[in-house]
């Protein structure tokens, strides 16, 4: 399975391995270890799979829902729960991703579960202690619930990606089709 990333940050991106969040179509994307391994990959934080436990991947998904959590608060200017600000904290002060430099003059990203975890939480730190943070917004399909940051000249982007915003312009269309039948 590939992984979308059209968050802007990886924070977020993270934040997104849940599809149609808290509804009935809900879908859990990191459904097993290795799914974490591969978004890693995907995501371009790690160069090749590392070995992820089933209790490495509770973790990961107790620190993406504080994640999530923490945005949608700072989005609705709510303070975020003090157990999310503890956890985000802790995995921040622990050791990083850090690419290393070979013998051979190529560098490689390699680390553990733990630095992985590590490296998100730093990054959303990162997301609220900067400018980004203001751009943040939460797509508006109504079933989609992926938080992106708005890179658009006018700030006025709507939708998390293309799938969402083509969705939501066919329902528009379809919408008219069916009001012009009606009225005819």
């Amino acid at each position: 399975m590939t992984f979308r990333y059209v968050s802007g940050r990886r924070c977020l991106d993270f934040a997104g391995t849940v599809r149609y969040r808290g509804g009935p179509a809900s879908e859990e994307l990191l459904t097993h270890p290795e799914r974490l391994s591969d978004w890693a990959v995907q995501a371009g934080l790690l160069d090749a799979a590392i070995d992820v436990t089933d209790g490495d991947l509770a973790a990961a998904i107790e620190l993406r829902e504080a994640i999530y959590r923490s945005v949608i608060a700072r989005l609705a200017h709510r303070r975020p729960k003090l157990a999310d600000v503890d956890l985000i904290n802790e995995l921040a002060s622990q050791r990083q991703l850090t690419p290393l430099l070979q013998r051979t003059g190529v560098a490689r990203r390699d680390g553990t579960t733990a630095q992985l975890l590590a490296t998100l939480a730093a990054d959303l730190l990162d997301l609220l202690a900067g400018a980004d943070i203001e751009f943040v917004k939460r797509c508006v399909d109504p079933g989609c619930t992926r938080l992106f940051i708005d890179t658009s000249r006018a700030k006025n982007r709507q939708w998390c990606g293309i799938k969402c915003g083509n969705r939501a312009k066919v329902e528009a269309f379809r919408a008219r089709q069916r009001a012009a039948r009606a009225d005819a």
